[in-house]
């Protein structure tokens, strides 16, 4: 079996286990974006469908809507809202220090809700591949910026911060939008992140920034899969 396929083994393993554990009758889901989430969404479909669950799903993105319909799980009455209660949130990360549980996210696009449904929730999990568990901080980190003040933001992180903003954009050249309408900035840091708590703080108090991707919630259980078809709960 090839190493993409253990993968996906590990992660169907992981979502039986989280529905076995955490998923409860009439809970509600926030469901992060990405493709391990993907994963978790179809392993949760087929569980749903043999337990009646009767979860609602609070999607995160479009893409998070679309899994959640495709795999048979209603969503929230008012998804354009974040709900008050959220009882278990899911999501992936594109990379999770081991040293002080902080992560990268928002290669994406949707770090401004993944970030609100994470904070909102009683029981948040995080799931990703070994590779992504690292001891510092050290790739991009997506900024959702206001389109009215993108040559200021370009400014200040490079001035501010030692970084360089690069604008995200589509294959064909086009800026990327956020589903909030916004533009991100994909900023390379000139070292390592060692303290992502004062990052994040420095990144939202540059007028013009929406949100950060570099995530401190709150985060009850990392989920590590392991390229042998193993995982790990942290």
């Amino acid at each position: 079996m090839s190493s993409s396929n253990l993968l996906d083994s590990a992660f169907k393993s992981i979502a039986l286990e989280i529905a076995a554990k955490y998923i409860h009758k009439d809970c509600i889901l926030g469901l992060g974006s990405g493709s391990t989430v993907s994963t978790f969404a179809r392993a949760l479909g087929e569980v749903n469908a043999k337990s009646s669950l009767n979860l609602r799903v609070v999607p995160s993105s479009m893409q998070a809507w679309f899994l959640a319909r495709e795999n048979g799980m209603p969503l929230h009455e008012d998804t354009a809202r974040c709900p008050e209660r959220i009882d278990v949130a899911v999501d992936g990360a594109d990379q999770i220090s081991v040293t002080n549980r902080s992560m990268v996210k928002g290669g994406g696009g949707a770090l401004f809700r993944e970030k609100i449904i994470l904070s909102s929730a009683s029981r948040s999990i995080i799931l990703a591949d070994e590779r992504k568990f690292v001891t510092v901080l050290n790739r991009a980190v997506p900024v959702e910026v206001a389109q009215f003040a993108l040559p200021s933001v370009e400014s200040k992180i490079r001035a501010q911060l030692n970084a360089t903003p690069v604008l995200r954009k589509l294959d064909k050249g086009y800026p990327f939008f956020t589903e909030n309408g916004n533009i991100i900035l994909d900023c390379q840091f000139q070292e390592p992140i060692s303290d992502p708590r004062s990052m994040e703080a420095a990144l939202k108090l540059i007028p013009g920034v929406i949100e950060a991707g570099v995530f401190n919630v709150k985060v009850d259980h990392f989920y590590k899969a392991n390229q042998d078809g193993s995982f790990e709960s942290l």
